[in-house]
């Protein structure tokens, strides 16, 4: 019964499914868009509100809080495949709970295809290094956070940014 901690809570939830219902929106209306992908989109407006979390006052964590669940939302929905292959990108977890998936299929059916796909999860995991890069991210932004206080996330805006302009670079096809 305590109604304050339920919207306590409740806020993030609220925010993080508008957070992907947005990034549905921004797909549909910019997909064909020629100049930027409709995924720079959401990351310039990841940048945009990770940007003002960074300006507000302590007494306003709920609304940065919210912000940053509308903006983890976003990521997660614009960016949920990698080469075919479900990803999550704002947690470690969800790519190892989907290579171990994969593994446990093949033993009940061993299928080669299953197989396949559950070695590519656990070989993205390696050859990305996600695991490692989340460690030494936590790791920095808890040095940094006692330097920088909340402005610390300023630096999630700056490899935003990074990976906003290596979304210009185009692979090459064979």
């Amino acid at each position: 019964r305590n109604w304050r901690m339920c919207v306590h809570y409740a806020v993030p939830l609220l925010f993080f499914a508008l957070g992907i219902a947005a990034a549905e929106c921004i797909k549909q209306k910019f997909q064909n868009m020629q100049q930027f992908h409709w995924r720079q989109i959401v990351v310039l407006c990841e940048i945009f509100l990770l940007l003002i979390v960074g300006f507000l006052p302590i007494k306003l964590n709920l609304l940065a809080n919210a912000m940053v669940s509308f903006s983890c939302a976003m990521q997660v929905q614009a960016f949920r495949k990698v080469n075919g292959y479900a990803f999550a990108s704002t947690m470690c977890i969800g790519n190892m709970r989907s290579g171990t998936e994969a593994l446990c299929a093949y033993f009940h059916t061993h299928d080669r295809e299953v197989l396949k796909k559950a070695l590519d999860k656990f070989v993205q995991e390696i050859e990305k290094a996600i695991i490692l890069l989340f460690g030494i991210g936590a790791a920095v932004g808890g040095h940094f956070i006692r330097i920088f206080d909340m402005r610390t996330i300023w630096f999630s805006c700056c490899l935003l940014f990074v990976s906003f302009l290596f979304m210009f670079i185009k692979e090459e096809r064979e």
